[in-house]
Formats: C-alpha cells, sequence, structure tokens
C-alpha cells in the first residue's frame, strides 16, 4: 500500500479514531476551511447506528471497504464499463488526471483522513463519481437498469444522502462538465434535482452553492424560507403539546404545496363584528413520514449541528415538533388535520421518532421563538380556555349546538314573559 507524501501531513494534526476493514483513519485536529463531510460521533450513532451508515453502497473514504457493502463493487465496474461507452479512452484519462490534481484539496473536505496511498484513493474516487453520474443519467433518461427498480433504487438514494457518504458536489459537477463539454441542455445540478425529485427547486433564478448531496437536500427544505427565518431570541422551551393545545382551542391545520419549514401562528377572524371570536389557527406544512425519514432528519441534522452551528433550521424544526408530539394521541390530531401523512403504520412509531431526534444535539437560537412565543400566550388566556370548553361542551355537534340555542332561546322568552307579566301588574 503507498504512503501519502510526508508534507500532506505537516500543516495538519491528526490522531487514530477508526479501524474499518483494515483501513485507519484519523481524525483532522484542525480541519481545512472547505472541510464539509463529517464523520457522526458517538453519542449521536448509539442512538440509531443504522441512520448514519450506508446499507448497500459506499461512496467516498468514509466506508470503503466494508465487507457488507462489497456487494456493490461489481456494480460500480460495471457502470464503469458502460460510462466508458459515453465517453473514449482519453477521455477517462483527462478526468482520472483532474482527480490526481485535486486529490489534497478532495482529501480536505473530510473530517477523517484515510490513509489509503495516492493511486488507490484516486481510483476510489473516480470510480465512485463515475457510478453516480452513470446513475443519475440512467434514471434521468429513464433506462432499463436493475438498479433502478424498487426497492434497490429507494435504498441507494437513501444511502446517497448520509452525511458520511458523500463525495464534494464541486468534483462531481467539474467531471460531469469535462466528460460533456457539448452537453448545453442537461447540467449535473439538472440531473442532481430529477435523481432527488427536488424539481420545485429548478425553478430558482440561480443554482445555490451545495456542498455535497446531503447539503443539497437541506438547501432544498431552508433555500426559500431562510431570509424570514432568522433567529430571534432564544431556545424554545415548555410548549404545550398538540391535544393541551387543541383544548384551549388552538386549531391546526396543514398546508399542501408549501416548504416544510414555513410554519405560522395566524389569528382568522369569524366576521367584521364579531372581533372577540377571532381564532388562532397553527399553519403547518404537510409532512409525509416514510421509513427513511429519521435517517434523513437525523443527517441533516447532524450536518447543521457541524457545519451551520447558528443557523440549525431543520433542528429547530424537529424540536418544534417534539414539543407538539408527545403521544401517539397527538400523531392521531396531527394526522386528522392533514399535518402529518403516516405511510411507516404505528402512529406510535412517529411518536417516538420525533421524541429522541433531537438527543444530544446542539441547537441554535430558535427561527420559531416568535411563533412559540404567541403560542404560549395563547394557551395561558383563560378566555380561550373558556371559548374552547363553551364550544366543546355546548356545540360539540349539530345536535347539541341546535339545543343549546334552542334552550338559549326559551330562556329568553320566558325571561322575557316574565318581564311582560311584572310589567303588567
Amino acid at each position: 500500500m503507498e504512503i501519502m507524501a510526508e508534507n500532506e501531513h505537516k500543516s495538519r494534526d491528526y490522531w487514530l479514531i477508526d479501524n474499518v476493514q483494515g483501513k485507519k483513519f484519523e481524525e483532522v485536529l484542525d480541519p481545512a476551511p472547505n472541510c464539509c463531510i463529517y464523520k457522526v460521533p458517538q453519542c449521536l450513532r448509539k442512538i440509531n447506528e443504522e441512520a448514519y451508515t450506508p446499507s448497500l453502497i459506499s461512496i467516498g473514504p468514509l466506508h470503503y471497504a466494508r465487507e457488507e457493502l462489497m456487494g456493490m463493487e461489481n456494480q460500480k465496474k460495471r457502470y464503469w464499463s458502460k460510462f466508458g461507452e459515453r465517453v473514449n479512452a482519453q477521455k477517462l484519462e483527462e478526468l482520472e488526471t483532474y482527480i490526481k490534481n485535486q486529490e489534497k484539496h478532495i482529501r480536505d473536505h473530510y473530517s477523517v483522513a484515510s490513509k489509503l496511498g495516492s493511486s488507490e484513493y484516486v481510483a476510489m474516487i473516480l470510480h465512485d463519481a463515475v457510478f453516480i453520474i452513470e446513475l443519475f443519467l440512467r434514471k434521468y433518461r429513464n433506462t432499463d437498469d436493475f438498479l433502478l427498480k424498487r426497492p434497490l433504487i429507494i435504498t441507494i438514494m437513501s444511502d446517497l444522502q448520509l452525511l458520511e457518504n458523500q463525495l464534494p458536489y464541486s468534483v462531481l459537477d467539474d467531471l460531469f462538465t469535462k466528460a460533456f463539454p457539448n452537453e448545453v441542455s442537461l447540467s449535473f445540478f439538472n440531473l442532481q434535482c430529477s435523481f432527488f425529485r427536488m424539481r420545485p427547486i429548478l425553478s430558482i433564478s440561480k443554482e445555490p452553492q451545495v456542498k455535497h448531496f446531503t447539503d443539497f437536500i437541506r438547501c432544498a427544505f431552508v433555500m426559500e424560507v431562510q431570509t424570514t427565518m432568522q433567529s430571534k431570541g432564544g431556545h424554545l422551551f415548555d410548549l404545550p403539546n398538540a391535544t393541551k393545545l387543541k383544548e384551549s382551542g388552538l386549531k391546526f391545520r396543514g398546508l399542501k404545496n408549501k416548504r416544510l419549514l414555513d410554519i405560522n401562528l395566524v389569528k382568522r377572524k369569524h366576521g367584521k363584528w364579531l372581533p372577540w371570536f377571532a381564532l388562532n389557527e397553527l399553519q403547518i406544512p404537510r409532512i409525509v413520514i416514510y421509513d427513511n425519514t429519521e435517517c434523513l432528519f437525523r443527517n441533516l441534522m447532524a450536518l447543521e449541528m457541524f457545519h451551520y452551528p447558528t443557523q440549525t433550521h431543520i433542528c429547530n424544526y424537529a424540536v418544534l415538533m417534539d414539543y407538539l408530539i408527545d403521544t401517539a394521541k397527538d400523531v392521531e390530531l396531527l394526522i386528522e388535520k392533514e399535518i402529518i401523512v403516516n405511510c411507516v403504520g404505528e402512529n406510535e412509531a412517529i411518536a417516538k421518532m420525533f421524541n429522541r431526534l433531537c438527543s444530544h444535539m446542539i441547537l441554535s437560537d430558535s427561527c420559531y421563538f416568535d411563533t412559540a412565543k404567541k403560542i404560549k400566550a395563547h394557551y395561558k388566556s383563560p378566555w380561550n380556555h373558556l371559548k374552547a370548553t363553551l364550544k366543546s361542551v355546548y356545540f360539540g355537534n349539530l345536535w347539541t349546538g341546535t339545543a343549546t340555542v334552542a334552550a338559549a332561546f326559551l330562556l329568553i322568552l320566558t325571561a322575557a314573559q316574565t318581564v311582560f307579566s311584572i310589567m303588567q301588574l
């Protein structure tokens, strides 16, 4: 095995932290400025190890040569051959030369340093990059390939979203441009959006500067609302759950076709002349919960903790949902209001997912701080509880409401008759 040149170690400090199938890694104690691919710490991994570990394919150095993932190496070779049919041998040599020239820059993207020799490292990066480009092209053009069939493509897509399983986006983008210089109608960014089903992000006027696929997914969630999601005062604490908020008269409304993080509390008036009957409504974009939703959230949140420590918007969302959801009863309420779509089965599973998402996470001031203040003010108001009780007891359904109105009308008639009788006397 080749050893990295000595001068590659002089400017940075390392210490051994792992050994995967004989491949030693060293944590970078002084990461380079462009470091953006991180090894998730043990305190997070022990909560849900599977959420951070690829189950089918390894990309990049952090899970390279894991025995349980070696089965996909033959598929990488097959895709390498198919990619070679798209370009000539000279072009492949050009791509390899690019990776060799960028090796130091690529290594600097990782928070742990692989001790693979230069030739093995370059070959790994090049073959993984070519696999991704070929996969994206085949998916975009609906090529008949068994890797694109369920459940394989779903698993591959999930693995490509893991924080530890990334290549630098700039490398993929440059390789695509070099491989297909005459392709003017299609960019790697378009391929990426198509593969991850992020079509709405194509409407932007300028491509966002993303670090890798995990960062791209976060950008898709955060981008269009980040200007209104600045931190405004502090952390969330002591919020009632959804069931208690409903009992206080707070309304819930699920919003379709809205950005996931765009949560607001609005006041809805019932008529111009009845301002005291205005209702507070918490509007939350609909979220579909799949089996891999926890995995996706955990990797996005880990990225924020390391790379965006003052802009932990996904983490803030998870904290707010954790407060709203204590039990399966809260999940049932949010499903009824079309805020949650349950594709995992038991409501209890969704409650447990949100209840443990934020364990050991370091959060910044919440972008939902003002909204949380309004929610707590609503809950502490005795008038809101009284209105909710009156509505629940006397106007819970059509028959109860009709009986209440009839009784009130009869009471008014009786009082009027009594007054009239007294006046006659």
